[in-house]
């Protein structure tokens, strides 16, 4: 009769085994979304019913016909479709939204629908963080979120006035900790835990609204920048810029500020 201590260590081997040949699976998976290029990668990413996750992180939870996860689906795709053949965020969202709100002008006004597919989006997002050390994807997936969150909020749920542009496109460039504390306060599980603890000692960074800012990219340190006090949207990493950029920004400014009066109107009883 094999010895207690034999058998732990045929027990020990056979679970390293079985971890190699899970990460052997892994990588395959891993290099196979390589191959066939990023467009497809995403769109095979979004398939979430065919993959065999211990933990959707969420997504699910709203029951939806197989036609509205379509439309869900169909719109993301969409969206990763326009974003990786152009460089300009802001024109890729007019072309993206302008297409999909057209074909599918219901998602739009449709608080279920629309929470299921930030739900989606996050869910893409955060196993994007967990599979692999580039997080490129995972921001492109918290960025659509944002934006979708953003417009259920004004155009649907009517809680706020205007959509935070400035939050939403510093996503399209955001450090791991911003990434990573963004999706994990968002999903119902705690898969992204261990990422949070790994990414807090990485320092926060925004994005100075000064095209001419000196900053690298126009990133700085989030802890020395502030916001403009009358819109509370554009971020600036000193007064210097923010008068630079002022002539640029008035225009937003005064139409953020009356649109947010308007709102604060219709609220008062």
């Amino acid at each position: 009769m094999p010895s207690r201590k034999k058998a732990k260590g045929k027990a020990r081997k056979a679970a390293k085994e079985a971890a190699k040949a899970e990460e052997g699976k892994r990588q395959a998976v891993i290099a196979n979304q390589r191959q066939v290029g990023p467009h497809e990668a995403l769109m095979q990413r979004l398939n979430i019913n065919a993959t065999p996750l211990i933990c959707k992180h969420g997504y699910g939870l709203v029951a939806l016909t197989p036609g509205d996860l379509k439309i869900c689906q169909d719109v993301i795709r969409t969206f990763i479709a326009v974003f990786t053949s152009r460089e300009d965020v802001m024109e890729c969202f007019i072309e993206a939204s302008t297409v999909t709100h057209d074909k599918y002008p219901d998602l739009y006004s449709s608080k279920l629908l629309l929470e299921s597919l930030v739900s989606c989006l996050l869910s893409s997002g955060t196993q994007r963080v967990l599979d692999e050390g580039d997080n490129c994807p995972a921001r492109l997936f918290a960025m659509l979120a944002c934006y979708f969150e953003e417009w259920s909020n004004v155009k649907v749920r009517k809680t706020k006035a205007t959509l935070n542009w400035t939050q939403i496109f510093e996503f399209n460039h955001a450090d791991d900790h911003t990434l990573v504390k963004y999706l994990r306060k968002r999903i119902d599980c705690s898969c992204l835990d261990k990422k949070y603890k790994e990414a807090r000692c990485i320092t926060k960074m925004g994005t100075c609204c000064n095209p001419s800012c000196s900053w690298p990219n126009q990133k700085v340190e989030r802890s020395m920048m502030f916001c403009c006090t009358r819109c509370g949207d554009a971020n600036y990493c000193s007064v210097e810029c923010q008068r630079a950029a002022w002539k640029i920004h008035r225009g937003d400014c005064d139409k953020i500020v009356k649109l947010r009066a308007a709102f604060d109107s219709k609220q008062r009883p």
